[in-house]
């Protein structure tokens, strides 16, 4: 049977059967092994899926049931802070499970109270985004008072018969009220304490442990143990080089008995070519998101990506980084790419305020363009419309150095309204409320003497009718007061936040979520879960020359970082990810699984880009909220004929085929692609399904294994 296998909608399906005539209906309560627990989306939307090939692929969900890291990831991937936004909710209500910091607003108000008393408007004077705000009230009284249900206006106004009565058109379930009552009666506030941070000169990766255990202590958390050397080689290549080791990597660590073996090997790693590879695909990504998804052309970005691999090279400082993007001038060719990130925001002054306040700043701005922020009461309309402000003048070129982001030296005075029609002028406004005046004033007219390289001099004058402004220049014009360069030198200086988005986005990257989470939510309605710990670093990565690489060593190198991803045995329950009492699973993005494929099947060349390419289309994107596997990839592992393929013409599958031992071609493809041994029962399971030569059962053999939890994530 001939089908478009790598097209999930074209995959076939006959009846309720596979193709080879084996049923295999997938239940939402089974934990599924391999690529099957990928179906569990399609499953709860009633969607029956099938792996379309040979007879033998009906053994292949015995192979990895009783796999000791499958029941690991199935008793511990579930918890509140893993979970979709309505699931968090409802075991809000169900549960009490709401915040770990009782100072935070309750989730049901935010969800049905901040419309009206937020930053969108507030009917009568109440804000409701904070716990301080609703005390303080409105235009009558305090709203909340902490401790007592029952003679809170919040509490009274949501009962059924309430008269004023809130939501006007809405009644609360009794459960949300009951919540809501709970959260209350158990409210505490305490005065703000002025954090008191460990010396500078400690030993950061000390600190880092110092700070995370003390808070394991004050919850009664018992950590896991550390990991041991074969889990951590796979671990540190995968988040340092964007692959897992090659066997003869592996066992020359496994082997070395040198005590400071692991921290040797952090050092060396992260002085390669490739870690600097991986951090050029990652920021990529985080800076301009995939190509693929932007409908951009992967191409045009050659500059860009040389730009960032010689900045992840030299190990640039970050501060300067941030300047070479925000201010556009290259000084010498190699920093010709960095123009890229706000010349590929085409003219777009919104699009350039939002990305750079999202990737360098660590804050989602968007939300108050119309209206103040409706649950971070510091990011204000005005903020918004002062970060538009400092790119409005920008105008991309052509130059015969290449494409460039030229600068006008007036205009880009907006006026912005909000929702009731009050209007005010933009100022160049930063997050810490600084406003930068501009020296001569406000300029209506430009001129020649505006400039250090001034524009052609039809610039100067009023277009006529169907006349378009000249693009292609001689030179970049440069104004003598810019604001572009005002704003890049104002948040790489003295600003903690420019220094705490990054350092919370190498710890994500490395610990699998943020110490503030989401890493682009560092606003007051989500608090850091160690914000001692978050403020050393950040001091500690401003005082040290804002240098990445060393950052990512100490965090590395903490014992934090390598702790075993299976939660300690004394654990009844498993600890909230926030605490970081194990590591996190991980999944694999689509540069990491692609070139991880690729090396375990014996490939000489792991970056190959038609495979990543393809993987981009559909695999996790770089620090989502919340892990959740899709149909689309289900069907891309499973049927997919480019997969398949790839497994069936492997120089590894042409190693196994001829291995005679049945017991050693278990072992031998257990080592090749899982880095380890297989324990008893996973040897007797692959042992009643694999068969010594057999071309067809190898294959299956192999896939199983490759689109099985314990490959694609990183644990």
């Amino acid at each position: 049977m001939k089908q478009d296998r790598d097209d999930p909608k074209k995959a076939s399906r006959q009846g309720d059967h596979c193709v080879f005539g084996r049923k295999r209906p997938c239940e939402l309560s089974t934990w599924l092994s391999g690529a099957d627990e990928l179906l569990k989306l399609a499953t709860f939307q009633g969607i029956p899926i099938y792996r379309i090939s040979e007879p033998a692929t009906a053994n292949l969900h015995l192979i990895q049931k009783a796999s000791p890291y499958e029941e690991r990831i199935r008793k511990t991937s579930v918890n509140s802070c893993q979970l979709p936004p309505l699931i968090r909710t409802i075991l809000a209500l169900c549960f009490g499970v709401c915040s770990p910091l009782s100072g935070q607003i309750h989730p049901v108000i935010i969800d049905n109270c901040t419309k009206c008393h937020g930053g969108v408007k507030q009917k009568g004077g109440l804000d409701l985004r904070t716990v301080e705000s609703a005390i303080e009230g409105g235009e009558t009284e305090t709203s909340l008072i902490p401790g007592d249900a029952e003679k809170s206006p919040l509490s009274q106004v949501i009962q059924v018969d309430s008269d004023p009565h809130m939501p006007p058109k809405k009644q609360l379930a009794p459960a949300e009220i009951k919540s809501i009552e709970n959260w209350i009666t158990h409210l505490k506030i305490t005065p703000p304490v002025e954090l008191i941070l460990p010396d500078p000169a400690e030993d950061p990766t000390s600190v880092i442990d110092s700070l995370v255990s003390e808070k394991w202590q004050e919850e009664k958390i018992t950590p896991a143990q550390l990991s041991n050397d074969a889990t951590f080689v796979r671990r540190i290549h995968l988040d340092l080089l964007g692959r897992i080791p090659k066997t003869e990597e592996a066992q020359s660590f496994l082997k070395d008995p040198n005590p400071h073996k692991r921290n040797a090997l952090i050092d060396r790693l992260t002085e390669t070519k490739q870690h600097a590879e991986h951090l050029t695909q990652t920021f990529n990504v985080i800076f301009l998101d995939r190509a693929e998804t932007r409908k951009r052309n992967r191409g045009e970005r050659k500059a860009w990506l040389n730009y960032l691999r010689w900045t992840f090279e030299t190990n640039r400082p970050w501060d300067q980084v941030g300047r070479d993007l925000l201010i556009a001038r290259p000084t010498q060719e190699i920093e010709n790419g960095a123009s890229w990130f706000l010349y590929d925001q085409r003219d777009d002054h919104k699009e350039m305020a939002t990305r750079t306040s999202r990737t360098l700043l660590g804050k989602q701005v968007q939300c108050a363009q119309c209206h103040d922020h409706p649950v971070a009461p510091e990011i204000e309309q005005r903020h918004y419309w002062g970060l538009v402000a400092f790119f409005n003048r920008s105008l991309n070129v052509k130059t015969p150095e290449g494409p460039r982001v030229a600068e006008r030296a007036h205009g880009g005075y907006d006026q912005f309204a909000n929702l009731e029609g009050k209007t005010d002028q933009s100022q160049l406004i930063l997050y810490s409320n600084k406003i930068i005046s501009e020296p001569d004033g406000k300029r209506i007219k430009d001129s020649p003497g505006f400039y250090r390289v001034a524009p052609p001099e039809q610039w100067f004058k009023k277009l006529k009718k169907n006349e378009k402004l000249k693009k292609d220049l001689p030179a970049l014009p440069v104004p003598k007061f810019s604001r572009r360069e005002e704003f890049a030198k104002a948040i790489t200086s003295d600003n903690p936040d420019f220094s705490s988005a990054i350092v919370n986005r190498i710890w994500a990257l490395l610990f699998g979520r943020g110490l503030v989470h989401p890493v682009d939510l560092m606003d007051s309605s989500h608090p850091t879960s160690h914000p001692e710990l978050l403020a050393w670093l950040t001091r500690d990565f401003a005082n040290n020359d804002h240098n990445l690489r060393r950052l990512i060593r100490v965090l590395a190198k903490s014992q934090a970082y390598q702790l075993d991803s299976r939660p300690a045995p004394s654990a009844s329950n498993p600890p909230l990810d926030s605490f970081f009492a194990r590591s996190l699973d991980k999944p694999l993005s689509a540069e990491a699984l692609a070139r991880s494929v690729r090396i375990t099947l014996g490939y000489d060349a792991p970056n190959d880009m038609d495979f990543r390419n393809r993987f981009a289309k559909i695999f996790p994107a770089l620090f989502a909220e919340n892990f959740s596997p899709s149909v689309q990839q289900t069907m891309s592992l499973t049927n997919g004929k480019f997969f398949n393929q790839l497994i069936a013409d492997s120089p590894l599958l042409d190693k196994l085929k001829e291995i005679e031992d049945p017991q050693t071609l278990v072992r031998e493809t257990f080592k090749n692609i899982l880095s380890r041994e297989p324990d008893n029962l996973e040897k007797e399971r692959s042992l009643s399904f694999v068969k010594a030569k057999d071309h067809t059962s190898i294959e299956q053999f192999c896939w199983a294994l490759i689109t099985g939890a314990e490959f694609r994530l990183n644990h």
